[in-house]
């Protein structure tokens, strides 16, 4: 295997496409959330993994990191559990102009089937990485509202796809060195996971947009962050590479 193929890319955010919505005026405000929400451009920092699963749709429409059993979801409570019917400041939208909800819940379990094929096909030793973007400051809808948001968010669960707490403190000190702040499990936490028998470690990496994008444009720097993001996703190997610095 090459460097990356044990890694499968879960990048459940990516999506911006709403059916049906067009320009109406009507939806303008659903429109400039999706976009608000969205993991904007976050493939593009993952250029180098060869295994992404992506959604085709916004987030709007059909969100694959919730819970499918909303009694499970807190964010259920706020109207968007995997299917939202409310907008970032709570206001309820018809999401019937999507089309039939039976469809996306479809949709939610052919990806988490093709995220279990993807693990089970590379077997014990695979790597899920859960991959995302935050916005630099709290929204309306989020749980977590603390002001002072650090650059580099990474998420683990406290179960057996938890990586050692050594790797852990090797990405942290990967990324200070390259002048970003890491935090762990905030402002979100944890990671996906899949219901499999095979073996394998997850890890969330969360990326503040401040650090990529300005006014919804790749900054002209975002290879420095692609390449340290890179760096940091070596270390995850089993035998990694030296750590580098981009500074």
């Amino acid at each position: 295997m090459t460097e990356f193929e044990r890694i499968v890319a879960w990048l459940p955010h990516t999506g911006l496409y709403l059916p049906n919505v067009d320009n109406n005026a009507k939806f303008a405000t659903l429109r400039t959330d999706s976009l608000t929400l969205a993991d904007e451009q976050v493939d593009r920092l993952y250029s180098f993994l060869p295994n992404k699963i992506t959604s085709d749709y916004s987030r709007f429409v059909v969100d694959l990191e919730r819970y499918l059993d909303n009694s499970k979801e807190p964010m259920a409570q706020k109207g968007m559990g995997y299917l939202y019917n409310r907008l970032i400041e709570g206001t309820s939208f018809d999401r019937s102009i999507f089309g039939g909800n039976d469809y996306f819940t479809r949709y939610y379990k052919h990806k988490h089937a093709q995220l279990k094929q993807a693990i089970e096909r590379i077997g014990n030793g695979a790597i899920l990485l859960d991959l995302h973007s935050f916005n630099p400051f709290p929204l309306a809808c989020e749980m977590d509202k603390r002001p002072n948001r650090p650059d580099i968010c990474l998420g683990f669960n406290e179960d057996e796809t938890k990586f050692d707490d050594s790797i852990l403190q090797a990405l942290q000190e990967h990324f200070e060195d390259n002048g970003f702040k890491v935090a762990f499990n905030t402002p979100f936490s944890g990671t996906m996971t899949t219901d499999t028998q095979t073996k394998y470690k997850s890890l969330m990496i969360e990326v503040n947009k401040k650090c990529y994008l300005e006014n919804h444009v790749l900054k002209k720097d975002m290879y420095k962050l692609s390449y340290v993001l890179k760096e940091a996703v070596l270390l995850l190997q089993p035998q990694p590479r030296r750590k580098l610095s981009w500074l």
